[in-house]
């Protein structure tokens, strides 16, 4: 069986649940909170000090883009051709990239510094304006559908949904859901990956914290461009 252990938001662990999920294995979501953590690390438990872990039968693994491979391949979502995985891999990693401008604002104590710091990130030409801008680009490019022009849903998929749409979640003082409509494509995006049929399987409940995923989270926002 395997187990992952992460905090009880979606967080750096989303994709890999949502992987597991659908590769059909037994496995096991434990929720710690921080006094969790804390005894975690201390027992030698975090290969590098950080969750989200997966405890699989043959050992643990760590780091959440390491995990998300690992969970993909279970899942089948990860393409056979060198070419294409490389392809996918390589948004996996521009996508994990926005977080370098927004976490250090994590940091900031005065809150409206924190948020006059954020809100600097999305204004024309800012860091994640342009990181926006860019993934809208490639969504619009595809000849598929799906990000790395491949035939069916992949990583790549799954970590720009996830990732994207939860930073408008309204947990993160100073980004808002009304951001979304400077991005008609990213809309669209959302569109296509919260009513394709697994992905709506598995968020068809009452979870308050992962609204974002849902059908028609942002239908207010604006129109989408249907592509």
């Amino acid at each position: 069986m395997h187990e992952i252990v992460y905090f009880e938001s979606p967080g750096f662990a989303e994709v890999s649940r949502f992987c597991l999920e659908l590769s059909g294995l037994e496995w096991k979501n434990t929720v710690v909170d921080w006094d969790g953590y804390m005894q975690l690390k201390e027992k030698g438990d975090l290969p590098w000090g950080y969750l989200p872990i997966i405890r699989s039968p043959d050992g643990i693994v760590a780091e959440s883009n390491a995990l998300l491979r690992y969970t993909g391949a279970l899942a089948g979502l990860e393409p056979e051709d060198l070419f294409i995985r490389a392809k996918v891999d390589e948004l996996v990693e521009v996508i994990n990239g926005w977080r370098e401008a927004f976490i250090p604002t994590f940091s900031i104590e005065d809150l409206d510094e924190k948020i006059a710091a954020r809100q600097a990130l999305f204004v024309e030409d800012g860091k994640m304006d342009r990181a926006l801008k860019a993934i809208s680009h490639v969504f619009e490019q595809s000849t598929t559908g799906w990000l790395a022009n491949t035939e069916s849903m992949s990583i790549a998929d799954i970590k720009a949904f996830m990732d994207t749409f939860m930073m408008f979640s309204g947990q993160f003082d100073g980004v808002t859901a009304d951001m979304l409509a400077n991005y008609p494509s990213l809309l669209a995006f959302h569109e296509k990956m919260s009513n394709e049929p697994k992905v709506k399987k598995y968020y068809d409940n009452d979870d308050k914290a992962r609204w974002v995923f849902r059908p028609d989270a942002f239908l207010d926002i604006g129109d989408s461009q249907h592509i």
